[in-house]
């Protein structure tokens, strides 16, 4: 496969991005620093050449505290060389390194599963106060359970009693069946009774005896899979979506499958990301799901764990000009600091990564606003992030990058197989719109090197109280993102519900999950800018993966905030402050802080 020269690469990549408006950046950069922290598998996505749809999707990576000793562990999805590699066993495990609480990293032992592994999802799904896992794959939908050593272990396989959508490698297989597809989930608690349910993204049906190579359908009737005049793989077009699905949590860790209730009238629509919140600022969660090529859906929940799709009415569908686009990774945050959570939608190469604003009606299109039309549209990317990376107060969205086609190489496809990650500092205030790309400090940058990648997670890996990001790359091994912008004023928040055991309290009659997903903190910095910084405790977001739970809140020079304001998925609202800045703090509902440690 022809690669074109790493610094022309940059050059054409980064010459097609770049707006003659976007400011000089300043110092501070995300700095890889894998290797020397003991990052060191590669990942196995199929063959170079790209045959199947599957080879394409690569790896996720979620951030968890395995042992509730206080620092982030890794885990990462992985596959296998191909189809037939797959079927003949014994199939992939997933990847899993310890933290030593500074960042340096030790590989463990996988849980012992064995399958083409893709999306996972974190969180306390037995209620006893540590993060449990949830790992979908290609035929495969596992819960793993955190023991009390810290040790994830298998104790649910949803697709157990569904021999067709199970895929078991090494074991016989008839043709025409196609497994199920999970690429993202996310677990959140859809009923408001403490308890996290599961939703599953699902994508497409791929026969993997018989996949469709280098054409669609037989005979005279054939098409041939192509793009931009070369031969591809085929899908998702001409290929048949699959259904995504919620299962409801049992509170000990096991879940039933209530896809016809949850989702009434649910089209199958080739879902790649997903991620919760809370649209219309009612205390339960609904969701956003991205989809390929076809209209993306908006999820409304009605309190009862019951979705109603409302994408076409809040506008954030179709693109601008009424066409489904390659939703590939979708992340929330409040951009514009008016209280509200917007969200940022990453898509194929020639069509933008989008930014919408909430308001009144739903959501407006803000991406040619900030001239993100002309800055994203030469980039294929997958994950995607808004967080304060430089600690300013004002959100950063970081993109991850990569062409799902390795002929985007040949001439005349205006785009590169492998393509640099991309940072972007936004500025909003009434109708002032700014963007400005963030340059790589120096090779050593993630923002440097051309690269394949997919899934990404964000959190503080070292424990100094800035977030850092962990990049999963296809075929190939991961970034690790430190954060070494500038130091700044910054607060970490960790909050926790009730435990399982807990009584109620009778004045609030809805219980908030023990891991506190979707819980709103909201924090009035001192100073004389005094707009609200909103975060919200939902892992799930990006591409296939799972960020860490706690939040961080920058505050740039100001030392101290005025209150912080928490909303727990219960209805229950505590109001605390003021306080200072330069601490990690734990919110436990209804005791208010039971943990204060100074950041170093």
């Amino acid at each position: 496969m022809h690669q074109a020269p790493r610094l022309a690469l940059l050059a054409l990549l980064g010459t097609a991005c770049s707006p003659t408006t976007v400011p000089t950046a300043a110092v501070g950069d995300l700095r890889d620093e894998a290797a020397e922290r003991g990052l060191a598998h590669r990942n196995r996505s199929g063959e170079a050449a790209k045959a199947t749809v599957l080879e394409a999707n690569g790896p996720g990576v979620a951030l968890l505290d395995l042992g509730r000793d206080g620092d982030l562990d890794l885990v990462f999805s992985d596959g296998v060389g191909g189809l037939a590699e797959l079927l003949a066993g014994p199939g992939a495990d997933l990847i899993l390194y310890e933290n030593d609480g500074r960042g340096q990293f030790r590989r463990l032992p996988g849980p012992g599963l064995a399958g083409w592994w893709t999306g996972l999802a974190t969180g306390d799904v037995d209620g006893d106060g540590d993060t449990d896992l949830v790992a979908g794959g290609f035929g495969g939908l596992a819960v793993l359970l955190q023991d009390e050593r810290g040790t994830l272990v298998a104790r649910g396989d949803l697709l157990a009693g569904e021999p067709g959508r199970r895929l078991v490698p090494g074991a016989p297989r008839e043709p025409g069946r196609a497994p199920l597809w999970v690429t993202s989930l996310a677990l959140l608690d859809a009923d408001r009774d403490g308890t996290l349910d599961l939703y599953a993204g699902c994508y497409l049906e791929l026969d993997p005896l018989r996949p469709p190579l280098r054409e669609l359908g037989e005979g005279a009737l054939a098409v041939p899979c192509s793009w931009k005049g070369y031969e591809v793989f085929c899908g998702p077009h001409g290929m048949t979506p699959q259904p995504d699905r919620f299962y409801r949590g049992l509170g000990d860790g096991t879940f039933q499958d209530e896809s016809v209730r949850a989702l009434p009238g649910h089209v199958a629509s080739y879902a790649l990301a997903l991620a919760p919140f809370d649209l219309e600022g009612d205390g339960d969660t609904d969701l956003y799901v991205a989809n390929d090529s076809v209209a993306n859906l908006l999820l409304v929940n009605d309190g009862r764990g019951v979705f109603t799709d409302v994408a076409y009415s809040a506008g954030v569908a179709l693109s601008m000009d009424g066409r489904g686009e390659a939703g590939m990774g979708v992340a929330f945050g409040d951009v514009d600091r008016d209280g509200d959570l917007d969200f940022a939608l990453t898509n194929f190469s020639g069509e933008p990564t989008s930014l919408y604003f909430h308001n009144a009606r739903g959501f407006s299109n803000e991406t040619f606003r900030f001239g993100l039309q002309r800055e994203s549209s030469p980039l294929l990317s997958w994950s995607v992030h808004l967080e304060d990376f430089d600690g300013d107060g004002e959100l950063e969205l970081f993109t991850a990058n990569g062409h799902v086609y390795p002929q985007a190489d040949l001439a005349n496809t205006g785009t590169r197989y492998l393509q640099p990650d991309t940072l972007w500092r936004l500025r909003a205030s009434g109708d002032e719109r700014q963007l400005e790309r963030v340059r790589p400090a120096d090779e050593r940058s993630v923002l440097a090197p051309p690269s394949g990648s997919r899934g990404s997670a964000v959190g503080d890996v070292d424990g100094d109280g800035a977030p850092d990001l962990v990049i999963a790359r296809i075929d190939a091994p991961p970034a690790l993102g430190i954060n070494r912008f500038p130091r700044t004023n910054r607060l970490v928040v960790r909050c926790e519900g009730p435990r399982a055991t807990e009584a109620l309290d009778r004045d609030v009659p809805l219980r908030s999950p023990t891991d506190a997903s979707g819980t709103r903190v909201e924090l009035v910095p001192a100073g004389s800018d005094t707009r609200p910084i909103v975060r919200a405790v939902a892992t799930g977001q990006g591409f296939q993966s799972a960020s860490a739970s706690e939040l961080y809140f920058g505050l740039g020079a100001q030392r101290e905030y005025v209150e912080l304001s928490i909303r727990w998925p219960s209805g229950r609202v505590e109001r605390l402050g003021p306080g200072k800045a330069g601490r990690r703090i734990t919110l436990r509902e209804g005791r208010g802080i039971v943990k204060d440690e100074a950041l170093p």
